[in-house]
Parts: structure tokens; sequence; C-alpha cells
């Protein structure tokens, strides 16, 4: 029905049906983060990861901590699902699981918060006390036009925050840190002009070490998560820890225990001469940075079988595959939630980006994506990588329309066991 009304009359329409919605809901749950310190963590990525490294950062410290990803919800000790492709949940469900967290006795509710549930009003109610700003990249140009009203949805977060945590060494840095009216940001990087910035980078395929300098010292910090964007991303999290005046080795523990996050740089189990891995990155910058990080540490070739999702932001797709064609040795392009929108379109748009390689040689287009998993995974040689991207820990595949049982975690498995 929604979908029809916004056909009709326009998303603005449709926000004012999301406002009416996030106030009945605030009035109904009894308006429950006034009884919490509310954390939002927003930008194109790394904002599951943040949200993890802030959390742990907090329990660390002894702090009754609540919070919600993309992957997970945990309120108190106990984990909640929150659904097939969301982010941000509804109104109701957003106000529903900050109730819990007061019942639970939360101190602390670290949220992860998509620009859509912005501009919609999803948000509306929530008093945030602290706004981070992980990166800002080309994404959902579909629903949001251009850039800059992008980022002007993002920047919402920040209105009435009393701490602001922003990337000094994003392209965004200085629309975010323009819009601030009294807040001084802490700002985090690797230049050492930016309050929280870390040196003395040492990083293998699996983890990584730093030096971490912040206003109150400097100390080490070990990551069990590799990728100069995971550092940035614990670098944020430092930066809201010493907003907070948290401790040093609450920092380093916190940070160290977070790993293995779902669908995020995860590697698939197996016996075989060859590697895979699995990642959520869905965005031209995300792909960017992650086939850039692999490419010096892989012995052999990348083989990368990815999509892009349907009726939404077609303009990356083009970007999506010119990454993949600098970086993989072999392309396989295929399904990724196409909807109803044609799934040849979808792969033929990527691969106007991809101008290194010969169709039917060094990249493909094989639409069922299980069988593009299988022919990567039967390419293979020893010291090989195969990268599957786009889906990462989601469990259903949208198949013209239609929301179907997938996990390429569990599909991967299975067709190794074939091999």
């Amino acid at each position: 029905m929604l979908s029809f009304l916004r056909k009709i009359l326009g998303q603005r329409f449709i926000n004012y049906y999301h406002l009416a919605a996030a106030a009945l809901a605030n009035f109904i749950y009894g308006f429950p983060s006034r009884s919490l310190r509310v954390i939002g963590v927003t930008g194109t990525d790394g904002k599951t990861t943040t949200v993890n490294m802030i959390a742990s950062i907090l329990r660390t410290a002894g702090k009754n901590t609540s919070h919600l990803s993309t992957v997970n919800a945990q309120i108190g000790s106990k984990v909640y699902g929150t659904g097939l492709h969301t982010t941000t949940p509804s109104s109701f469900g957003l106000q529903r699981l900050l109730r819990k967290a007061v019942s639970a006795r939360s101190e602390y509710v670290v949220l992860e918060i998509t620009s859509h549930a912005l501009d919609q009003y999803r948000t509306w109610g929530i008093r945030f006390e602290t706004a981070v700003v992980t990166n800002v990249s080309h994404e959902h140009l579909d629903y949001h036009r251009d850039l800059v009203s992008y980022m002007a949805a993002k920047a919402k977060l920040l209105r009435n925050a009393r701490y602001v945590i922003l990337n000094m060494d994003d392209k965004s840095f200085s629309f975010f840190s323009g819009t601030l009216k009294k807040q001084e940001p802490v700002t985090y990087g690797l230049d050492p002009s930016a309050k929280i910035w870390a040196d003395g980078i040492k990083e293998d395929l699996v983890s990584q070490s730093a030096l971490a300098h912040t206003p109150a010292g400097s100390f080490p910090v070990t990551l069990n998560l590799s990728g100069q964007f995971n550092l940035y991303n614990a670098l944020a999290a430092i930066g809201v820890a010493t907003a907070y005046g948290l401790e040093a080795p609450a920092m380093q523990k916190g940070l160290s225990a977070v790993k293995n996050i779902p669908g995020r740089l995860e590697i698939i189990p197996s016996q075989k001469s060859f590697s895979v891995m699995v990642d959520f990155a869905h965005t031209p910058n995300a792909l960017e940075k992650l086939l850039r990080f692999l490419r010096p540490k892989v012995k052999g070739r990348i083989i990368h079988v990815f999509g892009s999702a349907g009726e939404r932001d077609k303009v990356k797709r083009p970007l999506m595959g010119g990454a993949s064609d600098r970086y993989a040795d072999m392309v396989i392009l295929t399904r990724e939630d196409n909807r109803s929108e044609s799934l040849d379109q979808i792969c033929h748009q990527i691969a106007l980006g991809i101008s290194q390689k010969m169709f039917d040689d060094s990249y493909f287009i094989m639409p069922n994506r299980r069988e593009a998993i299988r022919f990567a995974l039967f390419r293979a040689r020893p010291n090989d990588l195969v990268i599957i991207t786009g889906k990462g820990h989601e469990q259903s595949l949208n198949v013209d329309g239609i929301e179907t049982p997938w996990d390429d975690r569990a599909v991967a498995r299975e067709e190794l066991s074939k091999l």
C-alpha cells in the first residue's frame, strides 16, 4: 500500500505518515529514549562494525549497554533478529526496542541509523546524546537525488546531539562540520591534526595493530578485524569513548573483543588450497576499499562474485563494476535482490564499468547466484581467493519480488563440500 501511495502522492506525503507513526509510537511506549543515553551511528559504510565496537567498549567499561545494528539487536543479555533487509526498524520497532532497553536497565543504547530513517522521521522523538558519522560515498541516490541531499538527511542526526564524532579524513567532513551550531566535534582520522588519530599500523588478512593517540594520551590497540576501514571504525569508537571519559584499558579490551561480525570479511572454513570469503560490501566505496586491501595479501587470483540490488541506485552499478575490474582477476556478475527489475539489465549496467576483461574469459554473467558461486569455486586454484560480496549476513534473496531463504555463507559451504 505504501509503495502505491508513494508513486501517486510522492515520498513527502509518506514521510508525514512516518512522522505520525513515530509520534504515536513514542506516546505508546512512553518516550523511552528520555531514560537512556542514546548514541547514533550513521554513514555509508562501517556503521554495523562501529556500533559493535562502541557497544563492546561500553560493556567492557562496566556500562549496561544495549545496541541495534544491521546484524542484530542486543538488549541486556538477549539477542534479537532485525529482519531480512533491515538496518533501522520502523518507528514502532525502534520504540519497542528502546522500551525493552529501559526495562533491562540499560544506561546506554547504540543505534545504527540510516539516511532513510532520518529523512522519513522514523527516529523522531529519540534523544540522541551522541552522533557518529563514519563516511559518505555514492549510495541511495535513487532516493536522495544527489549527494548533498543524502548528506543533509544524515546531518539531521547531528542537530541536537551533545557529542558529535566526525571522520576528518572523509570528504564529507567540511559539510557536516559546517552544519554544527555550538558543538565542537571530536574528530578522528590518520592525520595528526585530528583529535583521535593513529599511526604505527601493522596488519595482515585477519587482524591489525596501531598506536592510538587521544587528548588523554596514547596507547596501543589490537583489532581482530583487518583493513584500514576497520581502523577508522575503531577510531570512531575511541572518539565516543573519549567523549564519555572512559579509560584506555576499556577501549583496548573492548576493541580487541570485537571479531567475527557475521558477513563482514568472514572467512568460510575449508580444507581447500584456496580461500573463500563473504562480505557485505555493496557500494562502490566499500568494494574499492575491500578489494584494494585484499589485492596485495592474496598470492593467487581474486575471483569476485557479486551483483547489485534492483529498484535501487542505478548510477552506482558501473562504479561497482569498475572497482572489481581494477582489483579482481575474474569477475562473475549475478543476482542480488533484483526485486522486480530485470536481472539482465542490472548485470549489463554493472558490466559497463568493466573495461580490462573479456566477456566469457575473465568476466562472466551468471544469473543464478548458487551457480555463480559454484562456478567461482570450481575455477579457483591454489592460493586464490573467492570473495562473495553484497549479501553478507542476510538471510534472504529477493528473486523477482519474492523473498526466498538464502545465505551466501551456507551456500558456499554446501558447494565447497561437493568439490
